[in-house]
């Protein structure tokens, strides 16, 4: 028999073992092709505007999945390696040399990555107008979907993934041919040893991980940029200690309590773990660290999407607005809405004055308004916490609220405690982001009582907005047409619609979400793959030892309970050092944002653990089918 018909073989009678592996990166070459297939697509080339947005975010997810994808599959040809060692070793008792070896097993892997590429590609191409479709629903893109296939997209995907995996397998090939064989035979027999504890790494583990969230947290207190920098570091090290040796620690305490040990089958299960520390902490702590950036990245952009559909009413209260104070602009203003075809709801006009801060470094000017048109204002626009802010708004002389400005959605600088004004100095009583003229005067107001506000007037010009709220919302470009033609130049200026507040960073953020949203996938799903290798890895050592604890009595159910237990600390742990990660990133993001981000951040993590869940019930029965193949559970 030839080697090309021993790697058909091979193929064959594998192809189910690598099922995880295939799917994994077939979703990923689908994900990467369409990724670049925005690139060519003339739909979205027609759209200069989002177009450029839509390529840099695409080809920066595309170098992202590319460098995750180099690990991965380094990572999943190993696994498949060891599990053949015994496999390698027969061939070599046969007398097949080393190189023709290497050749097979090399090709073997070859052959299933280009399935994988092939088949990614097709399902890439058939989903490729869902992909687009859901890329215009997110990101608001008004564009009519047609089906195309990039056929550009298609050659860098294959000549991508296939230097991917010709690397990948060459260095397997160079593995094999370098290794001595015939102890490969005994690979899975080796006596394993209880690891040594490293008691100061395990606790300087907690400190290193404790120092990294409060360095993250007070991010202020140095530049953004090294507290990140130095926050990931510090936190990526302190997880691989975790795992390396904290973990050892608590897993040799509870083996060291002899009522735990004995208590049912864990005596089993903790004692499989405690022997497996040594070889499997590093993928342990890369999978958390995965994980984390996982969560981060889909929570963060998940963040933002939720962010802007629930400020979108503060930073587009009205359906029309401009700023004008000359009764004959208004009366003309008035008149063109009334005629028009679009029904009042509400009519807002409001004086202010724009007013320099002189104590704010980063904050330069403020709107200043009265308590009672603030009032007003809340009330009319049917703001929810309306009723908790002007219970407190109760201001006397000096005191102020702050609004934050519309559109604003991170921030480093710290809320402000007062503010002065020419001679006037306001403590500021509440700190707060309400709608009050939205994206039309992007501006932070300042809220006084209204005698102050007579005080102050004197010294300032004073303005008046006008906001309408208008049905038929998103057809106002007509409206807003025939206001700039009869407008003064000053008023048409700050005319600010619906329709623009709709369209101003939207389709960016969507963008992002689609993006992070698709990458998590990939990532969720092949991090769950590792852990799934890794595991059925141990499967196979394990394999003897439950046979002879079959032999003296143990059941079925007993064994079904010591791996469930075994195979859920290595899917739980991860996870949860991951998510814990990830709810300190996101709640300094939400410090940034001054939003609660409890809901996407809640639902990240929801989703994150369904799929390991998933993942884990797979792994288990599969490590049961590999120790006991004639058992059912």
């Amino acid at each position: 028999m030839n080697s090309f018909k021993i790697i058909l073989m091979n193929f064959k009678h594998n192809i189910k073992k690598y099922i995880l592996y295939i799917m994994a990166m077939a979703f990923s070459a689908a994900v990467y092709y369409n990724f670049l297939s925005m690139k060519y697509n003339p739909q979205f080339l027609k759209m200069k505007g989002a177009y450029k947005d839509i390529d840099g975010c695409f080809q920066a997810a595309a170098f992202i999945m590319i460098m995750f994808l180099i690990f991965f599959i380094a990572y999943s040809s190993n696994f498949f390696l060891n599990q053949r060692k015994k496999e390698i070793g027969v061939y070599a008792f046969m007398g097949v040399d080393n190189s023709k070896i290497g050749f097979i097993f090399a090709t073997e892997g070859l052959l299933i990555g280009i399935s994988s590429i092939i088949i990614g590609v097709i399902v890439g191409i058939l989903f490729s107008k869902l992909f687009i479709m859901m890329l215009a629903k997110v990101a608001l893109l008004d564009i009519t979907v047609k089906f195309f296939i990039a056929k550009k997209a298609i050659i860098n995907t294959i000549i991508t993934f296939a230097i991917i995996l010709f690397f990948t397998f060459l260095k397997g090939y160079i593995d094999i041919i370098r290794t001595n064989l015939i102890d490969l035979m005994n690979a899975l027999k080796k006596q394993e040893e209880l690891p040594k504890v490293n008691y100061f790494k395990g606790i300087a583990s907690i400190i290193i991980i404790a120092s990294a969230y409060y360095i993250a947290i007070n991010y202020k207190l140095q530049s953004l940029g090294n507290a990140f920098l130095l926050a990931v570091i510090l936190t990526t090290l302190g997880t691989y200690w975790f795992f390396g040796s904290f973990f050892s620690m608590f897993i040799r305490h509870l083996i060291n309590k002899k009522s735990f040990l004995y208590d049912g089958v864990n005596i089993v299960s903790y004692s499989n773990i405690a022997f497996r520390i040594k070889n499997s902490y590093k993928t342990l702590a890369a999978v958390a660290i995965l994980i984390a950036a996982c969560i981060t990245c889909f929570g963060t952009v998940s963040s933002m999407k939720y962010f802007v559909n629930n400020t979108h009413d503060i930073e587009v209260p009205y359906t029309l607005s401009y700023i004008s104070n000359d009764k004959g602009t208004v009366n003309i203003a008035d008149k063109i809405i009334k005629d028009s075809n679009h029904k009042i709801q509400l009519k807002e006009k409001t004086k202010f004055l724009h007013a320099p801060i002189k104590n704010a470094k980063y904050r330069k000017s403020v709107l200043i308004l009265k308590l009672s048109d603030f009032n007003t204002i809340l009330n009319d626009l049917n703001v929810k916490k309306r009723e908790e802010i002007l219970s407190k708004a109760n201001l006397l002389k000096g005191e102020a609220v702050y609004v934050e400005r519309a559109g604003q959605m991170l921030t480093l600088l710290e809320p402000l405690e007062n503010i002065k004004i020419k001679d006037f100095n306001f403590n500021i009583k509440i700190n707060t982001k309400v709608p009050v003229f939205g994206n039309g005067l992007p501006i932070p107001c300042l809220i006084v009582n209204d005698k102050e506000y007579e005080s102050i007037k004197p010294m300032f010009k004073e303005y008046q907005f006008n906001g309408f709220i208008l049905d038929k919302p998103e057809n106002t470009k007509k409206l807003t047409n025939d206001l700039k033609k009869v407008l003064p130049k000053d008023a048409s200026k700050t005319i600010f619609t619906y329709e623009m507040g709709g369209k101003s960073k939207y389709h960016f953020i969507g963008m992002l979400y689609f993006v992070g949203a698709f990458l998590s996938l990939v990532f969720v799903f092949a991090t769950g793959s590792i852990i799934y290798f890794k595991t059925l890895s141990e499967s196979f050592r394990d394999k003897s030892k439950y046979e002879v604890l079959r032999k003296v009595g143990t059941t079925n159910i007993e064994i079904y309970k010591a791996i469930s237990k075994q195979v859920a600390i290595f899917f739980i742990l991860p996870l949860l050092v991951g998510a814990i990660h990830s709810i300190v990133a996101i709640s300094v993001l939400s410090k940034m944002m001054i939003y609660n981000l409890i809901v996407p951040t809640s639902i990240s993590i929801g989703i994150f653990a369904l799929v390991y869940g998933i993942f884990y019930i797979i792994t288990t029965r599969k490590f049961i089918k590999i120790i006991s193949p004639k058992s059912s559970y």
